[in-house]
């Protein structure tokens, strides 16, 4: 019996040992925490929505645009940015910006007129300063040269950017023939004018000589002389002819019955 009562006793010991080490494990666990995900809202589209609008990109310039290449004494270049919703307008409106600083690198023309007024009155002091700047630029522009140009579009407006370049001097072969059309042209007005005035000189020169010849043949052609008879007169009156001629009497009595009528006698030898 004694036997028996110790091996009892023995289970019992080792069951509450191993109830202890459980207990100590489970209080070294740590807890665990649990995420609920929630879902999103689902909005209903309407049918009938607008279209979303798309965001207007700013295009980049391109880097010659920013930084232009440097002139030379053979070349300048000038460039040119312009948008609109066609693409030829754009590029034309590019290129005419372009061109129209070229034409004022060449033939611009800045006048300034200052104006400046101060004046004191007891404490006071009045001062008017005013400056008026004036840009003009007229020219011929030819032989300009389209190196690079980019375009981009987004999706209303088109935007350009231009570089141009105009050759200088003989390397502007374009500008050369124009020069040489335009010399030849004056050259031809220049003969026809010439021409001209040797016709006239001409003229003039046998002008000169027919008036000398016709004042020689009167110099030398004898001349008759008219001495003037005067009319003898009575109480103021003229006397007038005394003629057979019964016509010329009439007419001539019509005439003096005529206010501011003049009698005129000339007799020739």
């Amino acid at each position: 019996m004694l036997i028996k009562r110790l091996s009892v006793l023995a289970v019992a010991t080792s069951l509450v040992a191993c109830a202890s080490t459980t207990a100590q494990k489970a209080e070294t666990v740590a807890p665990v925490t649990r995420v609920v995900e929630i879902a999103p809202q689902v909005v209903p589209v309407h049918a009938y929505a607008m279209p979303a609008r798309q965001a207007r990109q700013v295009p980049q310039a391109p880097e010659w645009y920013v930084r232009m290449p440097e002139d030379t004494a053979e070349m300048t270049f000038a460039v040119g940015t312009a948008t609109s919703t066609d693409e030829q307008m754009a590029y034309d409106k590019a290129r005419m910006a372009a061109e129209r600083k070229l034409v004022e690198q060449m033939y611009a023309r800045i006048t300034t007129q200052t104006n400046s007024f101060k004046a004191d009155r007891g404490s006071a002091t009045i001062e008017n300063y005013q400056q008026v700047t004036r840009k003009n630029a007229r020219g011929e522009l030819s032989g300009a040269q389209r190196v690079d140009s980019q375009v981009t579009h987004d999706g209303q407006y088109y935007k350009v950017y231009v570089l141009l370049r105009l050759p200088t001097g003989a390397n502007n072969t374009m500008q050369t023939r124009r020069d040489q059309s335009r010399l030849q042209r004056e050259g031809e007005i220049r003969g026809r004018a010439a021409e001209r005035d040797m016709d006239a000189n001409e003229a003039r020169d046998s002008k000169r000589e027919q008036d000398a010849d016709s004042a020689l043949e009167r110099r030398l052609t004898p001349q008759s002389r008219v001495t003037p008879v005067i009319v003898p007169t009575t109480s103021g009156e003229v006397k007038l002819l005394d003629v057979d001629n019964a016509e010329y009497k009439q007419r001539r009595d019509e005439a003096l019955t005529k206010p501011n009528a003049v009698v005129g006698q000339t007799t020739l030898r």
